[in-house]
């Protein structure tokens, strides 16, 4: 059975898998090549990268309940003194003690406490969004795992040829059957196959490692090790999918709440402009406790140009953050169609490399029944068994860079791995 009857056979296999799938209710064909869910989903809570962000998220929620608080405090006054009477010489010791203390008029205390909540929501959206792309990232690393070993893979077969064409020639050299240089050519054949694998295993075995060290516990022997993209469903209509992607887009979503959360603050500071007063009550002791006084305080600052400067700059603020918005919404919106456009493409360019791949494999068994009855030469056979390799691994590889955009674009509409809180 020669290798591309072997690539046939394990993608029948393959098909048979998907077909069952289907029939159980598989929600996503993507995940017949990923890892589960929840194995990445431990394997991400667990990273340094999301232990930082899980911290940046509760300092963000500490953050938000100082807000809610407000910076306003107790403050105690204590003053002693001593008076001395002129005229008879005497001195009297007097004390005095006052608590005083801010308060938030003019409803800023309820503007204090929405924008803690939004702070909060901001902070839950960001430390999502840190899940989110890490959940990318593995995604990404997997299926650059899965491109090493079709490279691993056609680097085997093509040292397996290599070796049993250079057993041919040499044994036709011995019968005198072909030349000396036919012979130099297989040889040469056969130190090219063993150093292309040998590159090839060093690759695959770094590749893997650092996975392994990047995510331990996530198994390297889940998923599917061969793929035909024709098996995956066709996508629906792109309007339908840009809209869920734009509702669902965690950056998007932060950039959202960051602006309602920046209208609030603008609301805040233009609440400033009128300052609080500060109340307070204090007891004196005068004349050595001859007199003692008790009574209210009040103090009011007088507001001046800074607190409008401030109000005037954090509402220009909240017009930028909205712009910005407007803009990411176009960008993403773009990007995601070329992204659905370029997958369509992709799925057609990985249909003909399969093609081409079968006729490349018939060219290259016809090339050496022709060698063998003299019709062709040793580098005629041997260019075509490497076009016929190089078109097994281009298509190959091209199978997986349709099931990954796939994968990436169902991860990004929240219908897998999908870990929000």
């Amino acid at each position: 059975m020669n290798p591309f009857q072997l690539f046939v056979l394990a993608l029948s296999g393959l098909l048979g898998c998907g077909a069952a799938m289907a029939q159980t209710g598989q929600p996503e064909p993507v995940l017949a090549f990923l890892p589960p869910a929840a194995m990445v989903q431990n394997a991400l809570l667990a990273s340094p990268a999301m232990q930082a962000a899980l911290q940046q998220k509760s300092a963000q929620m500490h953050r938000a309940q100082m807000t809610a608080a407000g910076t306003s405090e107790f403050n105690l006054r204590l003053s002693q003194q001593n008076r001395r009477m002129v005229l008879s010489g005497e001195r009297l010791g007097e004390t005095s003690i006052g608590i005083e203390r801010p308060l938030r008029a003019w409803g800023k205390s309820q503007l204090d406490a929405d924008l803690a909540e939004q702070s909060r929501q901001v902070a839950r959206i960001a430390y999502a969004d840190a899940l989110h792309e890490a959940s990318r990232e593995l995604m990404r690393q997997w299926f650059g795992l899965r491109r090493t070993q079709v490279d691993l893979d056609s680097a085997r077969t093509s040292l397996t040829l290599a070796q049993a064409l250079n057993r041919l020639a040499q044994a036709r050299l011995k019968q005198g059957e072909v030349s000396a240089l036919d012979s130099q050519l297989a040889q040469a054949e056969l130190a090219r196959a063993q150093a292309a694998w040998q590159w090839a295993q060093a690759e695959q075995e770094a590749t893997s490692l650092s996975f392994d060290r990047m995510y331990p516990g996530v198994s390297l022997a889940w998923g599917a090790t061969a793929t035909d993209a024709q098996a995956l469903p066709a996508l629906p209509p792109m309007v339908d999918l840009q809209n869920v992607f734009l509702q669902n887009h965690h950056e998007l979503n932060l950039w959202r709440a960051e602006v309602q959360r920046l209208q609030l603050l603008a609301q805040r500071l233009d609440k400033d402009q009128r300052p609080d007063p500060t109340l307070g009550v204090f007891a004196l002791r005068e004349r050595q406790g001859a007199e003692q006084v008790v009574g209210v305080s009040v103090s009011w600052p007088l507001g001046g140009s800074a607190r409008t400067s401030h109000a005037l700059a954090a509402k220009d603020e909240t017009r930028s953050a909205q712009a910005k918005l407007q803009q990411m919404v176009l960008q993403l919106g773009a990007d995601f169609e070329a992204r659905w456009t370029r997958l369509q493409h992709l799925k057609l360019v990985a249909q003909n490399l399969q093609r081409a791949a079968q006729i490349q494999q018939l060219a290259a068994d016809k090339s050496l029944k022709a060698y063998s009855a003299g019709e062709h030469t040793m580098t005629e056979l041997l260019h075509n068994r490497r076009l016929a390799n190089e078109q097994h691994r281009e298509s190959a590889r091209t199978e997986w860079d349709v099931v990954e955009r796939q994968a990436l674009l169902t991860l990004d509409l929240h219908q897998i791995w999908d870990f929000d809180e």
